[in-house]
């Protein structure tokens, strides 16, 4: 099962972008305000501090070779006079990247305005700094040059070095844009995939309610004249239902005790029907009551064993419902005495709107990890065997009756 299904499995609700700001949007400085760049600067300052260390001690190890060392604070004073600058550079830098990045049809244009503009004053306030940084510094240790000699010596014998650095900037700014975009796209393709999970899920459940109201009002319309009082019982049952249903509307997933009650008011309908002949009971592990399934599990597999049972052949029918967890599942059995089956269950599925839908709503939340299979019991009597895998599984404990004999 893949993220979005778990993520659509356990709150019913679209995909959210997470609130928190990623690695991606720290860098991109989306938006760009104070606040983000200065909490961008200091992750600035370390990556140019090492680098400004690697520059000194590269100088200091070619000094060493030609056996020619000045004092340690030279080669390192020198190189963040380089570099430095640039650590307050770059985080406007990666702003501008990903306000103007280049695109197939307007590279051209994004590189005059505003990258070699911006690349421009950087070179230039690079020259600057160290121009007057390095008049400062060596008016104590070295000998002391013009200004302007020193200010247009750095911004043209270092430009090409310092060209290449806004280009790498630009390029690892444009790559962490891509990975942004990528990001959204997947979030996007996530909420359109929920969105028609979602849909069609309440497609199969509208689908399942109008057929079950149907039959329920029928049985109501039935014991009109022949047993008005059972006629009545029978609306406020399924008023009842209604109720529930109302309730539970929008919900994917509802406890397993939710579904059984709703499933007591259903059998207690048929029961008005067919009085003493349907007898039923619910066995369920207490572990298990607690756990989710799909609202309107039971009713169709019931409802089935109902219609092609009692409701096809004479005599008493008991159905017996078993649930548990095993196998790092819900197992949930539908047992029927006085039912038979000559199809094989897809042949079956293909009939019944109910369990159809029930399978379709199975396979939609849970996946291929999920079943539904009838199988006969010989001549008489049919189970519906359902599984539900489960994450994380309790132990189960001693099996309890929910249900008495009915």
């Amino acid at each position: 099962m893949n993220a979005v299904e778990m993520f659509y499995k356990e709150s019913g609700q679209t995909v959210q972008p997470s609130s928190s700001i990623t690695v991606t949007e720290r860098w991109l400085l989306r938006p760009f305000t104070l606040a983000s760049y200065l909490r961008v600067l200091p992750v600035s300052f370390a990556v140019w501090t090492v680098i400004v260390v690697l520059k000194g001690g590269q100088v200091l190890m070619n000094d060493a070779e030609h056996q020619y060392v000045l004092p340690l604070q030279h080669y390192f004073v020198w190189a963040g006079l380089d570099l430095y600058s640039w650590a307050f550079f770059t985080p406007i830098i990666f702003a501008l990247a990903f306000r103007f990045p280049f695109t197939r049809s307007k590279w051209i244009e994004r590189l005059v305005f505003p990258h070699a503009f911006a690349c421009v004053a950087c070179i230039g306030v690079q020259a600057l700094v160290r121009a007057t940084g390095g008049s400062i510094y060596a008016q104590h240790f070295e000998v002391p040059e013009p200004w302007l000699n020193m200010a247009v010596a750095n911004a043209v014998g270092f430009a090409p070095l310092y060209i290449l650095a806004y280009g790498i900037i630009v390029i690892f700014a444009a790559f962490l844009h891509l990975q942004d975009e990528i990001r959204q796209r997947e979030v996007a393709q996530a909420q359109l995939q929920v969105r028609l999970a979602s849909a069609e899920l309440e497609t199969l459940r509208m689908q399942i309610q109008p057929h079950f109201l149907f039959n329920t009002l029928q049985a109501a319309i039935t014991l009109v004249q022949e047993d008005p009082r059972a006629a009545e019982d029978v609306l406020l049952r399924l008023s009842q239902l209604l109720r529930i249903s109302l309730d539970q509307m929008g919900k994917n997933e509802i406890p397993l005790a939710r579904e059984l009650e709703f499933l007591d008011l259903y059998v207690g309908i048929q029961k008005q029907r067919f009085g003493d002949r349907l007898s039923t009971q619910v066995h369920a592990d207490p572990s298990v009551l607690d756990q989710l399934v799909p609202p309107l599990l039971l009713q169709p597999l019931v409802e089935n064993a109902i219609r092609h049972g009692i409701g096809k052949h004479k005599g008493a029918d008991q159905i017996e419902v078993f649930a548990r967890v095993a196998n790092h599942g819900i197992e949930i059995e539908v047992w029927n005495t006085n039912s038979s089956i000559d199809e094989s269950t897809d042949q079956l599925m293909m009939r019944g709107v109910g369990i159809r839908n029930t399978r379709a709503r199975l396979e939609q939340l849970y996946g291929s990890g999920a079943s539904l299979l009838l199988r006969s019991l010989g001549n008489r009597g049919v189970v519906a065997l359902i599984f539900i895998p489960l994450l994380h599984v309790r132990e189960a404990k001693l099996p309890a009756t929910v249900g008495a004999d009915s």
